[in-house]
């Protein structure tokens, strides 16, 4: 509002007077063409003053010796009415020679008495103009009779006293509005837009402190600030999430590292300090399987972290998906029947996909670790591979307890633990299915889920485009 207030103020002292100089200029000389025009009509005196007064121009006609032939006197002191029939005749040729039409500026006087001075009276004496500048437009007519006459207007180009007092007086109102416009938008977008930005300043500033969990975001307003205010308390829930997470991992962690490291030292210790314990084999696979344990874990954790931080790319390629899930469930079988669990793959004959075999091997992997982990007494888990519609689908059904419907939609994030007694895994670290939605949401079409019943068993599945 500062600028456009200064910049009017500018155009009023700079380009004003240049302005209604040109306009007034411009006014004469439509008046002049339009008389021209007119020359041979029976009322044209009448137009001659109507004009004369519309805009306080004097005006006069005359032949082409400078005789004149009619004249409207509108202010006193005019040029045109004061000048010889020379000075007439040669306004007359240089009209002629410049094709009809002739502007000059005419006299520059004070427009006062040369000894007046306003402190010689009384009362409100109004300010009176300094001096007034005229133009002289001239026209050429040519009458029915062919006879060639000269139209001479001459106004006055400079802004009287009264003018310039209606602008003053219109400037500094618009001003004032402007000001007073310019304070309540100021007011409106301090409290619509600033207010509702440094509240969610401050809140994200507080997210980032570590205050994501009592962080309030209580600010509201325009569309924009709306979207920002639900995009920060997302961004809120998302981080005390995190936070939430990060303690839980500590103490999972913290939980799967503890029991193998006893088993480790106290295997170890007891053959150390019992000769006859130190020969006996099962001492040993007790300690390779949990130095084995503890390898799992670390490279879950190493897998999940790359995976989330999606520094590893992908390596897509064709391939049978039965195939090398017949060699997963074989190999993976033979692990673990040694536990007592059984492993059934039903599948098609053949399945062709593009995606990462290393990578949907991993997810496979993990989805059947899990399904040993919460198999029921019978101890099967059961592999199925099928064409659903343009993909290929891969269930993995255990028939142990399922999962509660409440916390069946956190099962995939980071750190859950559904068993806040840490039941401590058969097999696998806990990290799986992270690893699964992870890696799943990666691959172009790629469709992860579970179908669950508390009591009646869980079936994971994932699902890969069929390549055509």
């Amino acid at each position: 509002m500062a600028i456009v207030i200064a910049l009017l103020w500018v155009f009023y002292l700079l380009a004003s007077a240049p302005v209604y100089r040109a306009v007034k200029r411009d006014y004469a000389l439509r008046t002049a063409n339009a008389i021209a025009e007119n020359i041979d009509n029976d009322n044209y005196s009448l137009l001659v003053r109507k004009l004369a007064y519309a805009d306080n121009s004097c005006i006069l006609i005359s032949d082409s010796s400078g005789n004149e032939i009619y004249s409207q006197h509108v202010y006193a002191d005019c040029m045109i009415h004061n000048v010889s029939a020379e000075s007439l005749a040669d306004y007359y040729g240089k009209t002629l020679e410049n094709g009809g039409k002739f502007t000059a500026d005419g006299n520059d006087s004070d427009g006062t008495l040369s000894d007046y001075d306003p402190d010689d009276f009384e009362g409100d004496i109004p300010i009176a103009s300094a001096g007034s500048v005229t133009s002289i437009t001239c026209v050429i007519a040519k009458t029915a009779g062919g006879e060639s006459l000269l139209i001479t207007v001459e106004s006055v180009v400079t802004p009287p006293a009264s003018t310039r007092l209606t602008w003053i007086i219109t400037l500094s109102t618009l001003t004032f509005a402007l000001l007073v416009a310019a304070v309540t938008i100021a007011f409106v977008l301090g409290k619509g837009i600033a207010d509702p930005i440094i509240k969610l300043t401050e809140a994200a500033s507080d997210i980032a402190k570590g205050g994501a969990e009592a962080v309030d975001i209580s600010a509201h307003g325009y569309k924009e600030i709306n979207e920002l205010k639900q995009g920060l308390e997302i961004a809120a829930r998302e981080v005390a999430d995190l936070e939430r997470y990060r303690r839980e991992l500590i103490a999972n962690v913290s939980h799967d590292l503890r029991t193998p490291l006893t088993l480790i030292k106290g295997y170890a210790e007891l053959m150390r300090d019992i000769p006859s314990e130190a020969g006996k084999s099962e001492n040993f696979d007790v300690i390779i399987d949990e130095a084995a344990r503890l390898t799992g874990l670390v490279n879950d954790m190493l897998d999940l972290s790359r995976e989330q931080e999606k520094g590893d790319k992908m390596r897509l390629d064709t391939f049978d998906l039965v195939k090398t899930l017949s060699a997963l469930v074989e190999r993976h079988g033979k692990l673990i029947e040694h536990l007592g669990y059984k492993l059934e793959f039903e599948h098609e004959e053949r399945a062709l996909v593009y995606a990462d075999e290393k990578r949907i091997t991993q997810v496979v992997y993990n989805l059947i670790n899990n399904a040993v982990n919460y198999s029921g007494e019978d101890k099967v888990v059961v592999i199925r591979q099928f064409t659903k519609g343009p993909n290929v689908r891969v269930e993995v059904t255990d028939h142990g307890e399922g999962v509660d419907v409440n916390i069946l939609p956190h099962i995939w994030d980071r750190y859950f633990k559904s068993d806040k007694s840490h039941k401590r895994a058969t097999v696998g670290t806990g990290l799986g299915l992270s690893i699964v939605k992870t890696v799943m949401e990666k691959h172009p079409g790629g469709v992860y889920g579970v179908i669950s019943e508390k009591g009646k068993g869980s079936t994971f599945y994932i699902e890969l485009p069929k390549y055509r």
